[in-house]
């Protein structure tokens, strides 16, 4: 008997594509699993930064702020100048000068150690001077994120603070606090809500 054979034409055509469908179905929930993993890996990944953070002492005298920062890694001196910002004073620039002036002129001078104090002291002046810069006129982010949460048009505010540069690493680093807090006090709704600002922020930031 040919298995096709169905000359009323009871049968239903038969429908192509349920490959494919299948293959999209799962492709979504590999994709939403694969988005879950990342996100608990990038949790992971802040979790451990912030305790890397906490667990760096922060330096009281002059000698201990050159060494400390001379000992920061790169990746984090941004941070560190903004959290010792109010340690970076002319009075601490100018003991660094005058460690490299007395380092220079010594009978045997390291001079690897008057390069790195040079390129220290120009680095941390650039820094607090941009920090400064940056802060003077600015929204706080505090003051930004409640903007942006209580807008009735995400979108356009979103696009009004970006072009305003009001995006920036201290929004998103704040309302991930947010987050984390509402999911810690098992307030789901308010944590999508704000996961979804964040996601749609981030578009507008360069390197986060």
């Amino acid at each position: 008997m040919a298995v096709g054979w169905d000359p009323e034409g009871i049968l239903a055509a038969p429908k192509g594509g349920h490959i494919s469908r299948r293959q999209l179905q799962k492709q979504i929930v590999d994709d939403k699993e694969l988005q879950e993993q990342m996100e608990k890996e990038r949790q992971k990944a802040r979790a451990e930064l912030q305790a890397r953070r906490e667990a760096r002492k922060l330096p009281e005298t002059q000698a201990e702020i050159v060494e400390f920062f001379l000992e920061t890694e790169s990746d984090e001196m941004e941070f560190e100048v903004a959290r010792c910002r109010p340690l970076l004073t002319e009075d601490l620039f100018a003991y660094v000068q005058q460690q490299i002036s007395e380092e220079r002129f010594k009978t045997s001078a390291n001079q690897d150690r008057v390069a790195e104090l040079e390129l220290l002291l120009n680095y941390l002046k650039g820094a607090v001077e941009k920090l400064d810069s940056a802060v003077q006129g600015k929204v706080t982010p505090l003051e930004r994120m409640k903007k942006l949460l209580t807008s009735k048009d995400k979108k356009a505010t979103l696009l009004e603070m970006a072009g305003n540069n009001e995006i920036d690493t201290a929004l998103l680093d704040l309302l991930q606090q947010n987050i984390d807090g509402a999911k810690a006090a098992g307030q789901k709704e308010p944590a999508e809500f704000m996961e979804k600002i964040r996601d749609a922020a981030r578009k507008f930031v360069m390197t986060v």
